[in-house]
């Protein structure tokens, strides 16, 4: 018997005269896992037995039966090596059990509770392989939706098996979860599932990313002392730099963008792990056990900001190719001194140089106000529930199936821009009037009127202001846009090809794209509309300074209210001036 097995009162039993159970492997809230015989193969399977508790109303348990077959078909329908492989399901004593591949192996917790935080290498290893296996599951419409250590299997060679699909949504299925409730494990929630939004490709990521964190640092990174707290933290705070993850911390972090719209994609995520964990397989082949070869690489304190482009991740991001034109390539290297520590990325800035050397370029996606994270938390302090099981890992969340990304393709223009030419600062504009019911806001390095009333917040690249009773919004954004051309209205033409191919964007369609200034500087502005809380209309208008650095401003209401706000955009807009260059 091996370690942490014990044996149990079906020891011994045979089911569907064919698997006989052995000895209990593990046992949760959701049931119990055993390793048993499959006596006509003559081999050893794991069997998980579902436990129907006698306090559990019909409803719940027919619930509970439904979430173990779902479990099973999701496993069933993925043939990957990342993925636990489902031999068959028995329905006995009015419940079922499932068969699967018993894989020698401690889950990632486990090993984190026994032997504490793992180099960078090994982390990035295991991530890879989790990555790959959410990639397969993704592509054919399955969400796992509690990604998390305690459901990562690492084996004596570290083969990383991903398990426990018992809340994973797969499309067409309806929703198991009842109204009101968060069900998960809320340390690896990402902030939108906090918020109730659907599951999503991108959603699984970011529990990758939390994941991977908590190898690497040993908790997680809105680890805190109870679920509520946490919850709280995933929805208003950043997660704290990584100290111990050495080159991987861009990818954690990419991964941790709270902003699901500008997070990793998968095929990224993937791409910068495989080559952190091929030099991690290359100093192990040399002989270089003792230490880890990214060791102390990258593990300085003094994080800084990248001069590089905001960034949208890939929801979902699967392996379809961009549509044809002139945009920036992400092949295309952007490299960076190898001397340079690796850099901290804020949301809504780009991501740093990847460990090849490249910088992943960049798409700026409108960012969601945190109002609303804020709005939510008080709403699950006055009573909205969080179902935890007992081990406070697992159960169903409010996911939905995914939807295919959308598809377009952007008419070619030109890339020609004018030269890039340093601009001075315009000291010498005069400021436009202020609108009634506005005022003037004095920010560093602009000036713009906003209306009265509205509800100003910062993040960590951008200013929002949000209308309390629309929730329509302006921000300004100071993102660098390091790479693209100085041409706003080629940075807009880009900007959409991007956003379109990689589907972060559903229902995104553009209603005009042309030129405008703001004072003396060059500027564009593209309109658009995208499905975002039902229907949103925005224009954005991009400003350029010089050498890269650029505004955009953002005003975005509910498409249905736009004729309400029709002047309002345009104030916003037009009073904006840089003031400074620096």
């Amino acid at each position: 018997m091996a370690d942490g097995e014990q044996t149990g009162q079906g020891d011994g039993r045979l089911l569907a005269g064919r698997y006989r159970l052995l000895t209990v492997v593990g046992s949760g809230g959701m049931g119990t896992v055993w390793r048993a015989r499959d006596e006509m193969l003559d081999r050893e399977v794991a069997v998980k037995e579902v436990v129907l508790h006698r306090a559990l109303s019909d409803d719940e348990r027919e619930t509970r039966h439904l979430r173990t077959l779902r479990e099973a078909r999701a496993s069933a329908r993925l043939n990957h090596p990342g993925v636990v492989t489902v031999h068959d399901v028995v329905d006995e004593d009015d419940r079922p059990w499932i068969v699967m591949e018993l894989v020698q192996a401690r889950s990632l917790q486990e090993i984190l509770d026994e032997d504490g935080p793992q180099r960078p290498g090994r982390v990035a290893t295991i991530g890879r392989q989790v990555v790959a296996a959410l990639r397969a599951a993704h592509a054919i419409g399955i969400l796992h939706r509690d990604v998390k250590p305690a459901n990562v299997l690492i084996a004596a060679d570290d083969r990383a098996v991903l398990t426990d699909f018992g809340i994973a949504q797969m499309a067409g299925d309806a929703t198991l979860t009842h109204a009101g409730l968060l069900v998960g494990s809320p340390a690896y929630m990402s902030p939108e599932r906090v918020r109730g939004d659907k599951a999503t490709p991108s959603s699984d990521l970011w529990a990758l990313g939390a994941t991977l964190y908590a190898a690497c640092e040993g908790k997680a990174p809105h680890h805190r002392s109870d679920p509520m707290a946490v919850l709280a933290a995933a929805m208003t705070q950043e997660p704290p730099p990584p100290r111990n993850a050495g080159p991987l911390a861009p990818v954690l972090m990419g991964l941790l963008d709270r902003d699901p719209v500008q997070r990793m994609g998968a095929a990224r995520a993937e791409e910068a792990l495989a080559g952190l964990a091929a030099g991690h397989a290359a100093g192990l082949a040399t002989g270089a056990t003792t230490a880890d070869p990214y060791a102390g690489a990258g593990t300085s304190s003094a994080w800084t900001a990248p001069p590089a482009e905001p960034v949208t991740a890939v929801v979902p991001d699967l392996t379809a190719n961009a549509p044809t034109g002139t945009h920036h390539n992400e092949s295309s290297p952007h490299t960076q001194s190898p001397q340079s520590p690796m850099p901290y990325t804020h949301p809504g800035s780009p991501y740093p140089a990847m460990p090849d050397g490249g910088v992943r370029p960049a798409k700026r996606l409108p960012l969601v106000p945190v109002l609303a994270g804020v709005l939510v938390t008080a709403a699950l302090v006055a009573g909205i529930a969080v179902a935890l099981w007992p081990d406070g890992a697992s159960g169903d969340g409010a996911g939905g199936a995914t939807s295919p990304p959308v598809r377009s393709t952007v008419t070619k223009t030109s890339s020609a821009a004018p030269a890039d030419r340093k601009t001075t600062a315009p000291s010498a504009d005069v400021l436009p009037p202020v609108p009634p019911g506005s005022h003037r806001v004095k920010a560093s390095g602009y000036t713009i009127a906003v209306p009265d009333g509205w509800t100003r917040t910062e993040q960590a690249r951008s200013t929002v202001w949000i209308d309390p009773r629309t929730k329509a919004y302006v921000q300004v954004d100071r993102t660098p846009w390091t790479g693209e051309p100085s041409d706003p209205l080629q940075h807009w033409i880009n900007w959409e090809k991007n956003a379109v191919a990689d589907g972060n964007m559903q229902g995104f369609r553009r209603l005009s794209v042309t030129r405008s200034t703001a004072g003396r500087f060059r500027a564009a502005d593209i309109e658009f509309v995208w499905d975002r809380n039902g229907g949103t209309r925005a224009r954005d208008r991009g400003v350029y300074i010089d050498q890269g650095r650029a505004y955009a401003v953002l005003v975005a209401v509910p498409a249905t209210e736009w004729s309400q706000y029709t002047t309002t955009v345009k104030n916003v807009l037009d009073t904006f001036r840089p003031t400074s260059v620096r």
